[in-house]
């Protein structure tokens, strides 16, 4: 996207909002974000109700764009310096807000990023919280699940594996001397099947006796990706496991489109619905469909 063109839908509130609306339902049609029926009414305000289970909702409800108080062209304009790597005090300056909003922006966007991933399921039912509006879980798990990163065509592909886990890296690191080395509470191996590291987030992976996770240089610190992604660990200075997932798929992301305007690829994805989690999936998700 050029500059004139962003000029162009962030000159005012209603051209910026229009900008978003364009991303929210496909060919114009809507339908109910609880149970996707299509026959609605129209009451106050611009909202509807859903004939089927009486919601009522408006355009954007629902959706990672609602899960912060931006106004659209506040919204715009977040994106646009986020996709330049603005330090978040000089976003908060820019924009006029705190601090703390700022944190809160980036958490959602990179929620609706994560959302938009194949994945995405595998890691809500290992306890991963979608985002604002869904009940948060119970117990936060203490290290974030295991990915495994691969390149297909050019193309980064951060995979959560549901069925490793630390104890599983640490018996491959024993028995098959799967090399492994560490940045603070972030652990990364050696090439695995088909991928070309395994890495995770945790307090787990803490050094124990003679493992002290301090391999060699790996296959994985050559390649661009992840040499990225170190350089941004090392800025961050730790990272809450938690939060992981949601830094690597903004990475995978920033990878495979370095060559493109970030802007509509992150306004498509705030503009997706906030996914039901798997215990409280009464409704299914309707960007899933």
């Amino acid at each position: 996207m050029g500059i004139i063109s962003f000029n162009e839908i962030a000159s005012s509130e209603n051209a910026a909002r229009k900008y978003f609306l364009g991303f929210c339902w496909k060919n114009h049609q809507r339908y109910c974000p609880r149970c996707r029926e299509r026959k609605l009414y129209k009451v106050l305000d611009g909202k509807r109700r859903c004939a089927r289970c009486h919601y009522t909702f408006h355009d954007f409800s629902q959706r990672f764009i609602r899960g912060c108080g931006f106004t659209f062209q506040q919204w715009l304009w977040f994106l646009k310096l986020f996709e330049l790597n603005v330090h978040n005090q000089q976003i908060a300056n820019q924009l006029k807000v705190s601090y703390a909003t700022v944190l809160k922006a980036k958490d959602v966007l990179r929620r609706a990023i994560l959302a938009q991933a194949p994945d995405a399921a595998e890691y809500y039912e290992l306890g991963g919280w979608p985002g604002p509006g869904r009940p948060r879980p119970e117990d936060q798990p203490v290290d974030s699940p295991v990915f495994g990163i691969m390149e297909f065509n050019g193309f980064i592909l951060c995979d959560v594996l549901p069925h490793l886990d630390p104890e599983s890296l640490f018996h491959f690191r024993l028995n098959f001397r799967l090399a492994m080395t560490c940045l603070g509470q972030v652990v990364y191996t050696a090439p695995y099947q088909q991928y070309f590291m395994l890495v995770c987030c945790g307090p787990s992976f803490a050094p124990i006796q003679h493992l002290t996770h301090k391999d060699g240089r790996l296959p994985a610190d050559s390649h661009e990706f992840w040499g990225n992604a170190k350089q941004h660990l090392q800025r961050m200075r730790g990272v809450v496991p938690a939060h992981f997932p949601l830094y690597l798929k903004e990475w995978e992301l920033r990878h495979n489109y370095r060559d493109q305007s970030l802007v509509p690829i992150l306004a498509s994805a705030l503009c997706g619905f906030v996914p039901q989690p798997p215990a409280a999936g009464e409704y299914p998700n309707p960007d899933r469909h």
